[in-house]
């Protein structure tokens, strides 16, 4: 499932708050009287999972998977769209008629007491969370110290290129752990790049844009997430805006007008593109079918030095506090993270632990396989920042302006920054404002 809200979207920050209540109590893991762990019952349950369209191939076989191990559970999902499944949730937390489980989309819920914290389940059954995904487990996942999700997949933002391309050029090809410099990226391209009038026969060295769906979050935002006018239109951040804007305006990467003249085509497959920063479920699928000999490595950092950044998300499903059936429902969260993680490599995909990954032999004999699993090992917390799309939603146009040279790099962040500003409180005080 990719979740391309999250990259490339703008999500809507919800105006209206939902209404003010004391979380759920979830029966207690060890009780008084037993010392003993609560169970699930044994009784015959019914649990519903809500999750947004996209998994019709994996969710039937999880679905079997987890009915196997717990035969008096039946697991009902239901698929909805995923312009419509904030909605849905926030009509169904209003009318108190939630399903058991459901995907956290909005970090809301989870402030608000909507979701069940499953840190206990975690160290009753043992989950190691140190072999998960830390980007997606102290991100998304964690909310003031508390674990609220876990998932089956991981999804990444990683730099993958053609390694043909790259020895045919006598380019060194980029580390799988440490990233290149938005400097060296551009100088990489370059290199790999082989104008030609007709676009057909175009061959770009690199990919450009915007990259708020891509870079380090501490490149815009102050550590406690609250100040972006200062940071996203800092000399760092407007050198890398001057150079991805360089990279199109010379050549080296395709403009939009490119990509529409070219259509909805891959070029990384297509050999047309040496490199490109793209998530991991759509290249190595593309570039396998293809038979392209590839490399993963990950996204170019501002400056030589910085820590690397991925970028990275999975299906972050959590328990309703209003759920009727919380232990069984919890059950299925630790399936999913375990038996579930096993079951998504044997349907090709890259599980949320990083241990399964190594232990079931994701990569194989694939070097590029390989190389990815490296780069997604690299992903780590960031920072919280709410309304974060409608925040930087204005750095498209900056972009644009200076690819144009209607406004210099520092002009267009600075009205950007003003903008993205202004909207950052607004997004924080509707979110302090959520007991």
């Amino acid at each position: 499932m990719r979740i391309t809200a999250r990259l490339i979207g703008i999500i809507a920050l919800i105006a209206v708050l939902l209404s003010a209540c004391a979380p759920a109590t979830l029966p207690p893991v060890v009780t008084a009287a037993t010392e003993k762990p609560a169970q699930p019952s044994t009784e015959k349950v019914t649990l519903n999972l809500w999750i947004f369209e996209g998994e019709q191939g994996f969710l039937p076989t999880l679905k079997e998977g987890f009915e196997k191990k717990f035969p008096n559970i039946t697991l009902e999902i239901t698929e909805i769209p995923e312009s419509d499944y904030v909605t849905k949730i926030d009509t169904a937390l209003a009318a108190g008629s939630t399903p058991d489980i459901a995907f956290i989309y909005e970090a809301r819920w989870m402030k608000a007491g909507k979701f069940l914290p499953i840190d206990d389940m975690v160290n009753q059954k043992g989950i190691k969370l140190e072999d998960y995904n830390q980007g997606i487990i102290k991100d998304s996942c964690t909310l003031n110290g508390k674990l609220y999700c876990l998932g089956t997949y991981t999804g990444a933002v990683l730099l993958f290129y053609n390694k043909d391309m790259f020895d045919a050029a006598g380019v060194p090809y980029p580390s799988s752990t440490v990233p290149m410099s938005i400097d060296e990226y551009e100088a990489t391209a370059a290199k790999l790049t082989q104008p030609n009038e007709d676009i057909t026969k175009r061959v770009y060295g690199g990919s450009a844009g915007g990259s708020n769906w891509w870079s380090d979050q501490a490149n815009r935002f102050s550590s406690d997430g609250r100040k972006y006018d200062g940071y996203v239109n800092d000399q760092a951040t407007i050198h890398e805006f001057e150079v991805l804007a360089d990279l199109i305006k010379k050549g080296y990467a395709p403009s939009s007008a490119d990509s529409t003249l070219l259509g909805d085509v891959d070029l990384l497959s297509t050999k047309q593109q040496a490199m490109m920063i793209i998530d991991n479920i759509i290249a190595i699928k593309d570039c396998e079918e293809a038979k392209i000999n590839w490399g993963a490595a990950p996204v170019p950092v501002e400056t030589k030095g910085d820590q690397a950044w991925v970028p990275s998300w999975t299906d972050s499903m959590g328990v309703f506090t209003q759920s009727k059936h919380p232990l069984e429902a919890l059950e299925y969260i630790a399936y999913s993270a375990t038996d579930g993680n096993e079951l998504r490599v044997k349907y090709g995909s890259y599980p949320l632990n990083n241990k399964i990954a190594k232990d079931s032999n994701w990569a194989g004999n694939s070097v590029g396989r390989n190389e990815a699993m490296q780069a997604i090992s690299q992903a780590r917390g960031g920072i919280f920042v709410p309304g974060f799309w409608d925040v930087t939603g204005a750095e498209g146009d900056a972009f644009n302006y200076i690819v144009e040279g209607t406004k210099t790099a520092k002009e267009a962040l600075d009205e950007a920054a003003k903008l993205g500003q202004e909207q950052l409180d607004k997004a924080w005080e509707t979110w302090d404002a959520i007991k």
